[in-house]
C-alpha cells in the first residue's frame, strides 16, 4: 500500500510540498484543475494530458482522477448524453496517460451548492474543526419544504430509486467496454452521509446490496469501489466485514476516522485519524489481508490553528500517521 493526496492546485509549492513529505501519488479530485471543465468542450480533453504531464514533471504519479459531471445523466436529462460521451473520451485519454483509476460521482443527485442538509462544521475537544452530520437537522430542513433553500432539488426533482439504478446501469453499459479497452478501472464512492432513500433525499448508493447489485448488473474486472472507511463506518456496518465483502473490488481507499454512527447516534463527527472510534491499524491490516495494494488517501482535512489555505499541517499529520501504520504493518 502507498499514500496519495488530493491536489489543491498545480503550483510548484503544492507539488513540491507533497513530494517533500514522502508522498508519490496524487488524486486529481478538483475538476477545476483542468481548464475547460465547466463546458466539457474539446479544450477540456486537450487540457487533461497537459495537467497530467505537469504532475509527472514534478516526479509524482496520479492515483485517481475524478469526473463529477454525470448528474444530468443520472437525472435522465438530455444533457446527460453529452456527459457520457465526454466521460468515454476522458477514460481513453486517462488510459493513454497511465492513470489507473477514475471516479464518477454516483452521489451527485443528492448534492447542492449547500451539500446535504444536516452537515455542519464542528469544533472537537482538541480544538480543531471538521465536518459533522446530524440526522435530526436534516429532517428539520427537509420538513420545511422550502423551495428557496439550497436543498430545493429534493422537492422539485423526480428520481425514484429504481430509475436511479437503471440509469447507472445504462452508464455502465456505455463505459465498461471503454474501461476494458483502455485499462482504466472505475471506482464508485458511496453517498456521504449514507442516509437511506426513505429519509426524503434523492436516491443514492448507501448499502452494500445497492453497490453489489450495480456491479453485478454489468460484470467487469474494471469496475469496483472507492472504499471510504468513514462513510462505511458512519452507516453502522462492521468495517472489517465490509473489507472482506468487497476484497478485490476495492480499487482506491479514502482513509479517515469518525466518531458515532447514524443508527446508534443519529449522526457522526469527522475526526483526525487518531481521534475516532476506529482502530486504523486494524483497518490497514484488514486491507492487507484481502490483498489491497493501492493507495490510502486521508481524504478530509482538519482545520488547524495557523495552518495554510491548503491545510498543509493537517495533511502532513495524516501522512505521517499513515506512514507509521504502514511501518507497523
Amino acid at each position: 500500500m502507498e499514500i496519495s493526496l488530493r491536489l489543491s492546485d498545480l503550483s510548484f509549492e503544492e507539488l513540491e510540498f507533497i513530494r517533500q513529505i514522502g508522498v508519490e501519488r496524487v488524486d486529481v479530485h478538483n475538476p477545476d484543475l483542468v481548464p475547460g471543465y465547466q463546458d466539457l468542450g474539446d479544450d477540456y480533453l486537450k487540457a487533461v494530458p497537459r495537467v497530467l504531464n505537469r504532475i509527472r514533471m514534478a516526479r509524482l504519479k496520479v492515483a485517481s482522477f475524478r469526473f463529477p459531471k454525470i448528474r444530468e445523466a443520472l437525472l435522465g436529462r438530455p444533457e446527460g448524453h453529452r456527459q457520457i460521451e465526454v466521460l468515454c473520451d476522458l477514460i481513453r485519454v486517462l488510459g493513454s496517460n497511465d492513470v489507473p483509476v477514475i471516479q464518477i460521482d454516483t452521489h451527485s443527485p443528492r448534492l447542492s451548492p449547500g451539500g446535504v442538509p444536516g452537515r455542519i462544521e464542528k469544533m472537537q475537544p482538541r480544538g480543531y474543526v471538521m465536518s459533522a452530520f446530524q440526522l435530526a437537522r436534516m429532517r428539520e430542513e427537509l420538513a420545511k419544504g422550502d423551495l428557496d433553500s439550497p436543498y430545493s432539488h429534493h422537492f422539485t426533482s423526480t428520481l425514484t430509486p429504481e430509475a436511479y439504478h437503471e440509469r447507472l446501469v445504462y452508464i455502465y453499459e456505455k463505459i465498461v467496454p471503454v474501461l476494458e479497452d483502455s485499462g482504466v478501472r472505475l471506482a464508485i464512492h458511496t453517498d456521504d452521509p449514507p442516509v437511506p432513500d426513505s429519509e426524503g433525499l434523492l436516491p443514492g448508493l448507501t448499502t452494500p446490496r445497492q453497490i453489489t447489485r450495480l456491479l453485478d448488473a454489468v460484470p467487469s474486472t474494471h469496475t469496483g469501489v472507492l472504499f471510504c472507511t468513514g462513510t462505511r463506518y458512519e452507516s453502522g456496518v462492521d468495517i472489517h466485514e465490509q473489507i472482506e465483502l468487497f476484497g478485490p473490488r476495492i480499487f482506491h481507499v479514502h482513509f479517515r476516522n469518525v466518531r458515532g454512527t447514524l443508527p446508534k447516534d443519529g449522526g457522526y463527527d469527522e475526526v483526525m485519524l487518531d481521534d475516532g472510534d476506529m482502530d486504523m491499524l486494524g483497518v490497514v491490516r484488514a486491507l492487507d489481508r484481502v490483498g489491497y495494494k493501492g493507495a490510502l488517501n486521508p481524504d478530509h482535512d482538519a482545520v488547524l490553528e495557523g495552518d495554510t489555505e491548503n491545510r498543509n499541517a493537517a495533511r502532513a499529520f495524516s501522512v505521517g500517521y499513515i506512514r507509521a501504520l504502514l511501518s507497523a504493518l
